[in-house]
């Protein structure tokens, strides 16, 4: 379940149209997480009521390097019945950009597509709406 939510948050840089007719802003730089649907994180990714089981992204960091590499960074909590655990799941790679149109590869060798416009990336991933925006 785990390594599902990593790769939902690494994917939410995928594909989402961007403004062909204004400058195009770099990707360089750091990218954090702040809605999904519309809600603030914590986000609950699956929740089931009985036994209690709830799965949650609490933050996602998303740093793109001048010299085309990526690290990112996801916290999920994760609680089942009265136990919480927190933890860090990490990705590295690298991305390109031409124009407004971003390419990211995982380590693993998956590739992803994204749009930027200014300062914000909104991605729809699967019928969820992520946003990021440029810290």
């Amino acid at each position: 379940m785990r390594r599902t939510l990593l790769a939902f948050a690494t994917f939410a840089l995928v594909g989402c149209g961007g403004d062909s007719t204004g400058p195009v802003a770099s990707a360089e730089g750091t990218w954090q997480l702040q809605t999904v649907n519309g809600s603030p994180l914590p986000f609950t990714v699956q929740y089931i009521a009985n036994p209690v089981y709830r799965l949650e992204i609490v933050s996602d960091t998303f740093i793109a390097h001048s010299n085309n590499s990526y690290d990112e960074m996801l916290t999920i909590r994760e609680t089942q019945g009265t136990s919480v655990t927190t933890t860090q799941q990490n990705d590295t790679g690298t991305w390109t950009q031409n124009n407004a149109a971003i390419t990211i590869t995982s380590a693993d060798g998956t590739v992803s597509s994204a749009a930027i416009s200014g300062n914000t990336i909104t991605a729809n991933v699967q019928g969820e709406v992520l946003v990021y925006t440029r810290q």
